[in-house]
């Protein structure tokens, strides 16, 4: 019975030298297909967010459709598509500036990623025709986060940085994006915005958390295009969301509150519904 067990070990040690140790689990199951996490991999899908004022009857509603490609390995093609409806007197669509770029994931250690990228707008909305009064609503929907979005005779320039860490069934994200706004047309100023969040959600296949999210605004008091956020230059707001991650699709929705003097405080002035769900694409 010795001689037998010695040569089992034998043969297990044997083999693990040729092949190397076993995978480590997913025990949350939150890489999906890789070392990336679910929530950054590639997808295809949509964000809606709307925006109601609580005194007036002003509303608004900016649509995105997204997709994130596989290039090279954890390097991403980015696409959004956006497009606005505000409402008052009269109701107003616009075709928001499109976005093109990339982004890469870095793993860092065991529990951190860090995601670098950027994206360039086609000044899409310049060449429309409206009134540029009607896109503030669209843009107060998301408490002005990816103004550059729906702001009109600009080339947005977006740069992003951000970070995931894991522990146990907690996940802490944040970001910084910087965005230039490069004058087109009769518009003469340059600006710069930079939108910053962070985030806690419990949970990884089925989470909720609270995210807080911030747009600095710091040369917009003399902005070239007339606009609501010449009066605030900054913007906070808060977000308590609920979120689901699958293999093959995701869904997340939350109820976003601006804390400013402009758009605040919530649920007395203003309020907005954040929506986002798509499939994978790997």
């Amino acid at each position: 019975m010795a001689r037998k067990l010695s040569t089992e070990t034998w043969s297990t040690s044997l083999l693990d030298s040729e092949l190397g140790p076993p995978p480590e689990p997913d025990r949350a199951g939150v890489l999906g297909g890789g070392s990336v996490p679910r929530g950054q991999r590639g997808a295809i899908g949509v964000e809606t967010s709307s925006f109601t004022g609580g005194d007036s009857d002003v509303s608004g509603l900016a649509v995105a459709l997204f997709a994130r490609v596989p290039f090279v390995e954890h390097t991403f093609l980015d696409v959004r598509v956006p497009f606005g409806l505000a409402m008052d007197e009269r109701t107003d669509a616009v075709l928001g500036n499109v976005m093109l770029g990339a982004h890469h994931v870095g793993r860092v250690g065991r529990t951190l990623w860090l995601t670098v990228g950027g994206a360039v707008g086609l000044a899409t909305l310049s060449g429309q025709t409206h009134n540029h009064d009607s896109y503030e609503p669209v843009g107060a929907s998301r408490a002005y986060w990816d103004l550059h979005e729906y702001f009109p005779s600009i080339l947005p320039v977006h740069a992003r940085l951000g970070a995931e860490a894991h522990v146990g069934p907690l996940i802490a994200r944040a970001q910084i994006e910087p965005v230039l706004y490069i004058p087109l047309g009769r518009n003469e100023e340059y600006e710069i915005a930079i939108q910053h969040a962070a985030e806690l959600q419990i949970g990884h296949g089925i989470g909720g958390g609270v995210r807080v999210q911030g747009m600095a605004m710091p040369t917009f008091e003399n902005v070239g295009i007339r606009h609501a956020v010449a009066r605030n230059l900054y913007v906070l707001a808060l977000e308590p969301f609920l979120a689901m991650e699958r293999e093959a699709a995701f869904v997340r929705a939350g109820l976003l509150l601006p804390l400013d003097e402009e758009l605040g405080p919530p649920l007395d002035h203003t309020w907005g519904f954040h929506f986002t769900a798509g499939v994978r694409t790997d």
